[in-house]
């Protein structure tokens, strides 16, 4: 590395059913998409994977198929942490047996993120594992002694809780006066390494409106991409209007469906309208839950929605046929109770926008699953005002895009606010030369 520290600057979409992230080390220009179930694993003391030799460090660093995000092994000692248990992250939390397994809550009246551990481990896990990461990756060995880390990232909070909850929640990371220190120690291998970690700033965006940031700043690609699939459709669609008319819309609805929640963040005049925007605290993963609940009827063992939701997502085996269709099913009933809740509450928060909405986008992870069911009943409420619905392949990173743009903005912001500083103590430092010359 170039300095002793290393500088990481992020945004981390923690959602209720997925962690995405962007991370961007400042000092190498080496940037990580992340992407693993918001799910950790907790056991007291011995971990029940067997750790990693040292020497397998660079491989599995390298590795995009093993994805270290998602079988990091890590304890902490911070004042976001209650214990020092081992947790065990993402997709390997899935199939590990004989321990705490824990997700976020998404039933009616659930606790705000913010006030969920689990939040900030998965937040603090990834900037360890990317610290680490790029270590080894400069090094090609795990290091020798602690590695320090300085952190500017960009976090959400549903729009909700975001007015009220913004500056208490960045705080927390911070500490006073920026004194909070988070040790987290990564125990994959045999040789446990020991990661400091310090926030320099956090910028807590409304989520929903992170996603708008990042649709802005993609433009007319995506724009015209948006246009081309809504044509397909219905070629009569917004006849003249070019990818472009899209980008200059300044007053915007958007409909972000997670998995705890569905966010409708509001723009009037290119301005995040807080007053005019809501939250519904329900989103896809309250259907996969009440199917868990039902499951025995159709003959199914899933052990968690995470389970469920990776099951719904993939294309089955021709020997898992029959149980796929069980699972999507199982599901149906209450797709349909959704759909109508967030439709209601589009139609209320379109009332509160006014006839200024020039455009409506719905984007979101917990967007694709429900889009039969979902975009006729939309289009329906909106009238004349378009609906453009993006693919939720891509469409579910749009957060964390926008959080790392929050993020960046900041880092710049700073960065010019220092030099001019720096400037203008050079320019009194010069008039005291001269009158002492003088």
């Amino acid at each position: 590395m170039s300095s002793d520290i290393i500088h990481l600057t992020g945004g981390i979409d923690v959602g209720n059913g997925y962690v995405k992230g962007m991370i961007l080390n400042t000092d190498t220009g080496v940037r990580d998409r992340i992407d693993l179930p918001s799910a950790i694993v907790a056991t007291p003391r011995q971990s029940p994977k067997v750790p990693l030799e040292d020497a397998e460090a660079f491989q599995t660093m390298n590795d995009a198929e093993e994805d270290f995000y998602n079988r990091l092994d890590a304890s902490f000692s911070s004042p976001l942490v209650s214990d020092s248990d081992r947790r065990i992250f993402g997709r390997s939390a899935l199939s590990v047996r004989g321990s705490v397994f824990s997700e976020f809550e998404v039933h009616d009246g659930h606790a705000s993120k913010a006030d969920q551990q689990l939040s900030k481990i998965l937040v603090l896990g990834v900037y360890a594992a990317k610290a680490l990461r790029d270590y080894v990756r400069v090094n090609d060995k795990l290091p020798e002694q602690e590695l320090r880390v300085k952190v500017r990232t960009g976090l959400a909070l549903p729009i909700s809780e975001f007015v009220a909850r913004r500056y208490g929640y960045a705080g927390e990371f911070i500490g006073a006066k920026g004194s909070a220190v988070h040790l987290v120690t990564i125990k994959n291998f045999n040789t446990p390494v020991s990661v400091r970690i310090e926030f320099e700033d956090v910028q807590v965006v409304a989520e929903g409106a992170s996603a708008q940031y990042a649709i802005s700043e993609k433009g007319e690609p995506l724009a015209n991409a948006l246009l081309t699939d809504l044509r397909s459709r219905e070629p009569e669609m917004l006849p003249g209007v070019t990818g472009a008319d899209l980008v200059a819309a300044q007053n915007t609805v958007g409909i972000d469906v997670g998995e705890g929640t569905v966010n409708f963040p509001v723009f009037t005049n290119a301005r995040f309208n807080a007053e005019a925007a809501s939250t519904l605290d329900m989103g896809y993963g309250t259907i996969l839950e009440n199917a868990l609940d039902r499951q025995d009827e159709a003959d199914l063992r899933f052990t968690s929605r995470k389970q469920l939701a990776d099951f719904l997502q993939t294309t089955p085996s021709v020997l898992q046929r029959n149980r796929h269709q069980r699972a999507v099913q199982l599901v149906e009933p209450d797709i349909k109770h959704l759909v109508d809740q967030i439709r209601r509450a589009f139609s209320e928060t379109l009332s509160q926008s006014g006839e200024s909405t020039e455009v409506v986008y719905v984007y979101g992870g917990g967007s694709g699953p429900i889009k039969e069911e979902l975009y006729p009943e939309l289009i329906k409420a909106a009238g004349d005002v378009p609906v453009l619905y993006l693919d939720a392949r891509y469409s579910r990173h749009l957060n964390r895009e926008g959080l790392f743009l929050a993020a960046r903005a900041a880092e710049e912001a700073a960065a010019a606010a220092q030099v001019a500083a720096d400037g203008d103590g050079s320019r009194r430092g010069g008039r005291k030369t001269a009158k002492a010359s003088a």
